[in-house]
């Protein structure tokens, strides 16, 4: 009866968002911490698609961005398609860009839940999605800067420009795409250095889970130079003394959710999606063009941004002032 209620969102994933041709090889990446029904279900629509499934089980990472064991890169970049339902994002990782260079189609369903099978961002219109997303992207592409702020006190400026947004559609049919389930943002790498400001109480973050205490990032040119607070605030310290310096480097990346039937919900995966939220994220940004090189990469969430481009606002308090793309 599982598996059955959830096929809807396995052959949404292998029929509309990979559009799966028969004979591709499929490799579904998973962890001991995730459920298996899901893979079962994923395999079970991708083989009856006329995919060449192969699933492999490795222990769970500690952090995104995290390289995976040696054979599953090796697997990854000799796949067409490669569905990542393991607890942690592969996309900042070598051996996803490596995979992409040789023409794979990722899909990200990373810390997936049997529950986000059936409700919330997977059952948004796509295609609208897609328009959102890209219309977003396009005048992202088009802006030097950024600021962020938040009825909580942050307020923190990007430069970006010469870097070209992606938009993060839903939909993964061409070489070399990324994209996930749910999915809906806009995003890219602000310029390296030269970000200034102050972070206070997101909503949530990678790693370190939803903020209950305070919490405050300073950011100097680029780079964290202060990190106070309570609980989350130490365990991030803790964190980064026990990594690399380029996880120091604030803000990484800048993105803007677009789905709006994703819910705020205790986790990154579909509360970064959401339509009206913002995220920014510290350490490793190649996979968007960036060139921060790090082993991590941890997103931080912002429900009710106020958000400028240049000097026009984008968004107040998490309601879009623009048009979307769809008039």
């Amino acid at each position: 009866m599982k598996l059955t209620r959830m096929a809807y969102a396995a052959n949404m994933l292998i029929y509309q968002v990979l559009a799966l041709k028969n004979g591709e090889t499929v490799l579904i990446v998973t962890d001991t911490d995730r459920p298996r029904s899901i893979t079962e279900a994923i395999a079970y629509s991708a083989v009856s698609a006329g995919g060449q499934v192969t699933v492999m089980i490795m222990q769970p990472q500690q952090i995104g961005g995290e390289e995976p064991p040696a054979a599953i890169a090796a697997a990854m970049a000799a796949s067409e398609v490669i569905i990542n339902q393991s607890t942690q994002s592969l996309t900042h990782t070598e051996a996803a860009r490596r995979a992409m260079r040789e023409g794979a189609r990722i899909a990200n369903l990373r810390n997936f839940t049997e529950e986000m099978m059936f409700n919330g961002g997977i059952n948004a219109d796509y295609h609208q999605v897609k328009k959102v997303s890209e219309h977003i992207a396009d005048l992202l592409t088009k802006t030097d800067k950024i600021r962020l702020t938040t009825p909580e006190g942050t307020d923190l400026t990007m430069w970006t420009k010469g870097r070209k947004a992606i938009a993060q559609t839903g939909f993964v049919t061409k070489p070399g795409m990324l994209s996930g389930l749910p999915d809906g943002e806009a995003t890219l790498a602000p310029l390296e250095g030269v970000s200034d400001g102050i972070v206070v109480s997101p909503y949530i973050a990678d790693q370190i889970g939803v903020i209950s205490e305070p919490f405050q990032m300073e950011i100097r040119n680029g780079r964290i130079t202060k990190i106070s607070g309570g609980k989350q605030a130490i365990e991030l310290k803790m964190l980064l003394e026990r990594k690399d310096e380029a996880g120091y480097n604030a803000a990484s990346q800048f993105a803007l959710g677009t789905n709006p039937a994703c819910r705020i919900v205790p986790n990154t995966r579909e509360v970064s999606k959401k339509l009206g939220t913002a995220h920014i994220a510290i350490g490793d940004n190649r996979s968007l063009g960036g060139n921060s090189a790090s082993t991590f990469h941890i997103d931080f969430v912002f429900l009710n941004p106020t958000v400028y481009f240049d000097d026009c606002c984008i968004i107040k308090e998490g309601q879009y002032l623009i048009a979307m793309g769809d008039e």
